[in-house]
């Protein structure tokens, strides 16, 4: 009984009849046309823009506009099943409408040397972003656990930089990178969750893992 209620929490109450099933296709249909439609036209604008916006813009906004993309779709999406499709179908559009504007406009292809090797812990990152947003919408400590764990990807983000500039790595454009990261990381925690103590539970649980990772990287 517990668990077929929490299969419920999770992927959504069955259509009671024919008319809800229609509904039910529809809306799957129309989630991941969305989904990607979203990650190509997000390629697309990160590609085009690589080049053309000033350094601290692009820093600010290149991966985590992925992410941020990917998210949405993961929150609008039936359920965690369909999550875990329409973000798969946003992060392959991004990864598409980069490869093809590169080739029509010049650029940097995904597919190139220094930029395949971080290609699929990318792609990773990106569709297991999408499906804590979707357990979002859990009531309970499972919901604030998905949005702290969703907050912790990008605070970690944030550690990563800081413990390389503290062993000499030149990053020129960190300041900016990290200040989105900290400030998406928030959101997550924050604005996903429905009441104060909920938000707080998931700000909590989002520090806490941070505190551990960097103990342990930095040990």
């Amino acid at each position: 009984m517990a668990l077929d209620k929490f299969r419920r929490r999770v992927v959504g109450d069955l259509p009671g009849d024919f008319a809800d099933l229609e509904r039910w296709e529809r809306r799957i249909q129309r989630d991941m046309l969305l989904g990607l439609a979203m990650g190509v036209f997000a390629g697309a604008l990160a590609t085009l823009g690589a080049g053309r916006a000033p350094a601290q813009l692009f820093a600010a906004t290149d991966t985590y506009l992925y992410l941020g993309v990917v998210i949405l779709a993961g929150r609008l999406s039936l359920g965690s099943g369909w999550a875990l499709v329409n973000c798969t179908l946003t992060a392959f559009g991004m990864l598409i409408s980069r490869i093809v504007c590169a080739a029509v406009f010049g650029g940097e292809s995904p597919l190139d040397g220094g930029v395949a090797d971080s290609l699929n812990l990318l792609l990773f990152l990106m569709v297991l972003s999408g499906v804590l947003a979707s357990l979002t919408r859990l009531r309970g400590m499972w919901g604030d656990a998905a949005a702290g764990g969703l907050a912790v990807l990008f605070l970690i983000d944030v550690v990563d930089g800081h413990l390389d500039r503290m062993n000499g790595a030149v990053l020129p454009t960190w300041e900016w990178a990290a200040s989105m990261s900290f400030v998406l990381g928030l959101v997550c925690a924050l604005c996903l969750r429905p009441t104060l103590l909920c938000r707080l539970r998931a700000a909590g649980i989002a520090l806490a893992l941070a505190a551990l990772y960097t103990l342990a990287v930095a040990s």
